[in-house]
Parts: C-alpha cells; structure tokens; sequence
C-alpha cells in the first residue's frame, strides 16, 4: 500500500465533511474520530533563513548621554621643581615659651667650671714668667723675648729659634727695642728678624711685612759689604751687617 501524499489527504477529509447530509439522521449517531490534518500529515521541514532586510532609515539624535567619572590613573612621574614662591605674610606671635632652666644651669656650670681653669692656667703661666726673668728672659706685653746666650750666623739662628716654635727677635717700638738691648749683655749686638735680602735696600721682617718701626745710627743702612742683614747694638741702635757673620747674639720671640 502506498502512502497518500499531503495534498490527497487533504481533498479526502474534505469530502468526509460533506457526507453527513445523505445519511439517515434517524440512526444512532456513530462517534468518529478524526484527527487535525496537521498531526496526520508528514512533519514540516525548516526552511533556510531568509536576507537581511535594508538599514532603516537614520533615527534623530538622542539626548547626550549622562557623563561618568573614570577611576583615577595611577600618579605619573614627579615633574621639575617650580619657581620660589613669594614670601608668604608673617604668622601671628606665639605663646612664650617654658625657659630652658635645666640646659641654661647646666651650661653655666660648664662655663664656670672653664672659667676656673684658664684663671687656673694664668697664675701658672704668670709664676713661669717671673721664673724665667731670673733668666735672659724679658717680657713685654704679649711678647717674651729670649736669649740663647749662644753666638752665630743669621740663617743658623734663624733656625734655632724656629726649632723652638719661635721667630728672631724684631723689636716693633722703642719698649721692645730696650728690653732686647737689656738681653745682649756681655754680647754687642743682636741679630734681628728684618733683612733686605728679598729687595735690596728694602728691610723687611722675615714674614714679608713692611717695618713699621726703627732704630738706625746715622748713616746706616749703607750695605757696605753687602751686608743685607740688621742687627741692634748694645747701644739700642740698628746697623747692618753681612749675615754670615758669626759673633752676633741669637735672641729668640715667644707671642704669649
């Protein structure tokens, strides 16, 4: 048996339709089952999607969206320092302060204590001094003058006395110039810090400085053979000498 197509099924349950009318509506009426054509026929079969259809035409313009905040980036890299600002106006005067008594009395037992200790250091050094002018020592002001009791040339005593942290006496006004005097004896005279080696006929004292006081004899200094060197006499008077000369007294300058 072959199965009926569709579209037969369709024109027999049509004319099923139309029977009734010629039959005897006396009998019974039969119960009859039919079912929709849409169960009995073959199931239907998915077709393929159909083209897009054409863009619309263009809607108007909506309103502007609302505007969010973004989360903050990460700091960027530290830019070149700007330009010093102007001086701001000066702040109201504080509260003054608590004194400081504690680090106030504690500094002043310091300083006290020092105090005590430099008056302790000058009678020491005092009570040297007057024991050294028992000596060929002679003292005035800040200067202690000093004789070597010894005899030599002027670069030789000039070396002496640097050993010793001191410089050759150079008498700087006329008290200075009496107590190297007063020193010399037995000697004649005294080598002095003062020459005329650096510029002829220019005395100066050993530290390039120009001499701001002297004692010269009459006629002196002459550089008579080639004597470039000042020595003091025992007369308290200057002369000048050939430095090699090796009789003159050594006297040494301590600044106190």
């Amino acid at each position: 048996m072959t199965l009926l197509q569709p579209s037969n099924a369709l024109v027999l349950w049509l004319s099923l339709l139309m029977v009734p009318s010629s039959v005897n509506m006396d009998k019974p009426e039969e119960k009859t089952y039919s079912c929709p054509v849409i169960q009995c026929s073959a199931p239907a079969v998915i077709g393929l999607p159909g083209r897009d259809g054409r863009d619309g035409p263009k809607g108007e313009k909506g309103e502007p969206g609302e505007e969010l905040r973004g989360p903050p980036g990460f700091p960027g890299k530290v830019g070149p320092p700007g330009l010093k600002g102007d001086l701001g106006p000066q702040g109201e005067k504080g509260e003054k302060g608590e004194r400081g008594i504690v680090v106030a009395d504690d500094l002043q037992r310091k300083v006290t204590a020092l105090e005590t200790k430099i008056q302790v250091l000058e009678t020491e050094l005092n009570r040297y001094k007057q024991a050294l002018i028992l000596k060929k020592i002679k003292s005035i002001g800040r200067k202690i003058f000093v004789s070597t009791g010894k005899e030599d040339t002027f670069a030789n005593g000039k070396s002496l006395c640097e050993k010793a942290g001191s410089v050759l006496a150079s008498p700087r006004n006329e008290a200075e110039n009496t107590a190297i005097k007063d020193l010399m004896a037995p000697s004649k005279q005294a080598y002095m810090g003062i020459s005329d080696e650096q510029t002829e006929g220019r005395f100066m004292y050993l530290n390039g400085g120009a001499v701001t006081y002297s004692n010269w004899k009459d006629g002196e200094p002459n550089n008579l053979k080639n004597e470039d060197c000042a020595v003091i006499q025992d007369s308290g008077k200057w002369n000048d000498v050939n430095c090699l000369s090796s009789n003159v007294l050594i006297i040494c300058e301590f600044s106190s």
